[in-house]
């Protein structure tokens, strides 16, 4: 009788924790309404993020936007007419909103450009790129702060093997344990995608990542948290601008398939970069070449859309 009352009370507290254990996942990301300055969801065609706040006529985005795990934190670059890039950020506090300032970790040096913000995973990191910053190894390095006590550490160098003394940008890392990122290699005048083991916070094991030998790569790059698809700019013939952003799934032989075209809803006759989606996998977000060169952001279900045409064929 009392092993049956005991299994009993386990079983119910087995139930209430994990009802609690997923409501915390269903409530880790901010609400709809208060995500993304309180902003309309965008459907399948593109629109310009946070008008005055991010995508602002005064200044010009460059580099794609860094939105932190919870959803309660957004960071971007800005460049400015006197070819001075900055990072800047907004956090959601007591349900509002911050005034968009600059971030922490670049506000004491202002003398070097600072852009291309991502996340860890976890939000633990923050990685940029700074040009010609005192202590690095090449032209444009990528730097890194930790979050402690919700502050940001001075910038440390994310040092060999992920920096050399070519131009080297802020990785991806996915859920797999691996960064993926851009080089550019100097000497012999090319870019690669390259990848990364990343563990205990550190950068080991660099191979090529292999696409499309015909393929004409620029930067940046991201991919998928899952690995399960890639998207770049590139100006492959037959697009719609001068760099059209494509994309390629991985086919079960663990090979990225043949580049495909964003689309016209997507591409334009200037150019697309910066492409990345947010943590909450909703939202492709990307920059377009307009005269500030805006944010766009847009539903990834024109993804799922090239997804499901691609394998009709």
């Amino acid at each position: 009788m009392i092993d049956s009352k005991m299994n009993k009370l386990l079983f119910i507290l087995l139930i209430a924790l994990c009802f609690v254990s997923c409501t915390q996942i269903e409530k880790s990301f901010l609400e709809t309404t208060d995500a993304y300055f309180g902003l309309t969801p965008p459907g399948l065609i593109p629109e310009v993020f946070a008008p005055g706040i991010v995508s602002d006529s005064t200044w010009q985005e460059h580099c794609q936007v860094a939105i932190s795990p919870k959803g309660d934190e957004i960071y971007w670059s800005r460049f400015s007419s006197d070819v001075s890039e900055q990072i800047y950020f907004s956090k959601f506090i007591n349900y509002n909103w911050t005034k968009p300032k600059l971030a922490d970790f670049v506000k004491d040096d202002l003398t070097h450009l600072h852009g291309q913000p991502t996340l860890s995973p976890d939000g633990k990191k923050i990685f940029f790129y700074s040009r010609n910053r005192p202590g690095g190894y090449g032209y444009i390095d990528t730097w890194y702060a930790k979050r402690k006590d919700n502050e940001w550490s001075k910038p440390i160098n994310a040092g060999h093997p992920f920096n050399s003394d070519g131009d080297d940008r802020p990785p991806i890392i996915t859920d797999k344990g691996n960064a993926y990122t851009m080089g550019r290699n100097f000497a012999e005048n090319k870019i690669d995608f390259l990848r990364f083991n990343y563990t205990d916070g550190k950068f080991h094991s660099p191979s090529t990542v292999s696409i499309n030998k015909n393929t004409p790569y620029w930067w940046p790059l991201y991919v998928s948290q899952d690995e399960s698809y890639i998207i770049f700019p590139s100006a492959l013939k037959g697009g719609f601008g001068r760099l059209d952003l494509y994309l390629c799934f991985k086919d079960e032989n663990d090979t990225w398939g043949k580049p495909l075209n964003l689309g016209p809803d997507i591409n334009t006759k200037t150019s697309e970069r910066f492409p990345i989606v947010s943590p909450d996998g909703k939202y492709l977000f990307f920059m377009r070449h307009t005269e500030s060169w805006d944010i766009f952001w847009v539903s990834t279900d024109i993804i799922k859309e090239l997804k499901i045409q691609n394998e009709r064929k």
